[in-house]
């Protein structure tokens, strides 16, 4: 009896081994260069849309997107996403728009005071 005591005991204390995961290493691949680009036209709305963008082997990533509806009304975005952040120059002819750089993205407009 006591042999099976015994034999119950090492069982349950196998059974209770709390399993480390040692962690993967986190990120150690370096950055893979990409580029990717659709466009997309939709002959019922009459819009345009797209986006594009490649990314080096530093992670940096430029790209623009942007759209053209029906009344010819346009907004480009062209970006810059780096260590130094993410910077963008709007262009657009929306009527309301004004040259103007608030949050430091760049506008380009027709409209302006």
């Amino acid at each position: 009896m006591l042999a099976k005591l015994i034999f119950l005991a090492v069982i349950a204390c196998a059974m209770s081994q709390v399993l480390v995961y040692p962690g993967g290493g986190g990120f150690d691949e370096p950055p893979q260069p990409y580029h990717f680009s659709y466009d997309n036209v939709n002959p019922l709305e009459g819009a345009h849309h797209y986006h594009e963008e490649t990314s080096d082997a530093t992670n940096s990533r430029t790209g623009s997107y942007g759209y053209t509806d029906a009344n010819g009304i346009t907004r480009r975005v062209d970006y810059v996403a780096d260590a130094g952040g993410f910077r963008a120059t709007v262009t657009t002819n929306e009527p309301g728009t004004a040259a103007s750089a608030p949050a430091d993205v760049h506008y380009n407009s027709p409209y302006s005071h």
